[in-house]
């Protein structure tokens, strides 16, 4: 291996891309590799990237990216791990964008913190998941230069629990592409034939906080509203216990829309009023900037992360309170608030850049505060 720590070498980056390994890339592989492309284009440090300590040839990390899978990325390092795949540098600063596997193998590591809702609400959780982000998260940040933090309320909620940990938390935040070619074919269909709706993106589980709309159903805002509420994600058995309730106007406002593509998933916000964020918690809440992208305003649970995403693009409520829901629902489905919310939904999510996102991890390598 040749020698690229000499005077006036640029710095090295090891990432882990072990969450580029799933087939289907969402949340943190997402994240993965926006961070890989955002370290590329910046040009600051060199990258080169692992698994299991394992350097992966670059070529096949970016074919992986160019398929938006990593299928093939794994079925190569199943093939060539041990044999023409070699082992990391020790020198090489190494990080894990998301759960660190492997402790003090080099000589500088990070590792990146998503989500701490298993620490602040963990009945939320069942005590396996609760074990399975604990155990590692402690010998992590004891082991680590850095601990990224994907926003300023996560890094915070970690200080609390974690003190020791001030001194070396650093906020990470993500950015927002779509692909070059979603626009051209958007603009040659027909727009969903849906009527006025809003979005709501999320998996059906407690902390997400789905029940509180179901339960707003049935207040004279939403009841004597135009607006149908679409959900991206399956109906799950909870929800179905609150579908019972409901009459068939109520139930009428109400539609879940199944797994769907990314580009699906483009087009529903694209075509929407704005996206509706009931959550109880987010680490960072990337559909409200996913949204905001394309100029969609977000009516948010006052919680967490999300006014820090969000900012001035949206209009908050208490995300126990199905009467606050309700008033803050009348006001942003308000078409003026619309208008008023859009350029701000547009510029809130241009904040959030690639430069934003590897800038972090250019200081850190290059021995920055």
């Amino acid at each position: 291996m040749s020698n690229t720590y000499s005077a006036g070498a640029l710095p090295r980056v090891a990432v882990d891309i072990g969450p580029l390994f799933e087939d289907h890339w969402t949340g943190i592989p997402v994240f993965t590799r926006r961070l890989v492309q955002s370290l590329l284009r910046h040009g600051g440090i060199e990258v080169d990237y692992c698994y299991r300590l394992t350097h992966i040839p670059t070529e096949s990390v970016l074919k992986a990216i160019r398929a938006g899978t990593g299928t093939l990325l794994r079925s190569e390092f199943e093939r060539n791990a041990g044999k023409s795949y070699s082992l990391i540098d020790p020198r090489s600063h190494l990080l894990f964008p998301s759960v660190k596997e492997f402790f003090s193998v080099s000589r500088h590591e990070a590792s990146t913190v998503h989500d701490v809702s298993t620490l602040v609400m963990p009945e939320n959780h069942v005590p396996e998941n609760v074990d399975h982000h604990m155990r590692p998260l402690a010998r992590a940040i004891a082991t680590d230069d850095v601990v990224f933090c994907v926003s300023e309320a996560t890094r915070a909620a970690l200080k609390l629990v974690y003190p020791s940990v001030s001194n070396k938390a650093r906020v990470l935040y993500q950015y927002v592409d779509w692909p070059d070619d979603f626009a051209t074919i958007e603009r040659n269909l027909p727009p969903p034939v849906l009527g006025r709706y809003a979005v709501v993106i999320g998996t059906v589980e407690p902390r997400k906080n789905l029940a509180l709309l179901i339960r707003a159903l049935g207040t004279p805002e939403i009841r004597d509203s135009n607006l149908r509420f679409v959900v991206i994600g399956k109906q799950g058995w909870k929800v179905d216990q609150f579908m019972a309730d409901l009459t068939a106007a109520q139930r009428n406002h109400l539609m879940f829309s199944g797994f769907v593509t990314e580009f699906t998933k483009y087009r529903l916000l694209k075509h929407a009023e704005f996206l509706i964020f009931p959550s109880i918690y987010e680490g960072f809440g990337i559909p409200a900037l996913e949204a905001m992208s394309l100029g969609k305003p977000v009516l948010a649970a006052r919680t967490s992360s999300l006014p820090e995403v969000i900012g001035d693009a949206g209009v908050y409520f208490d995300p126990l309170s199905v009467s606050e829901f309700a008033a803050a629902f009348a006001e942003i489905a308000d078409e003026r608030k619309l208008k008023e919310l859009a350029p701000r939904a547009t510029a809130g999510a241009a904040a959030f850049g690639w430069e934003r996102m590897a800038q972090p991890v250019v200081e850190w390598a290059r021995g920055g505060a």
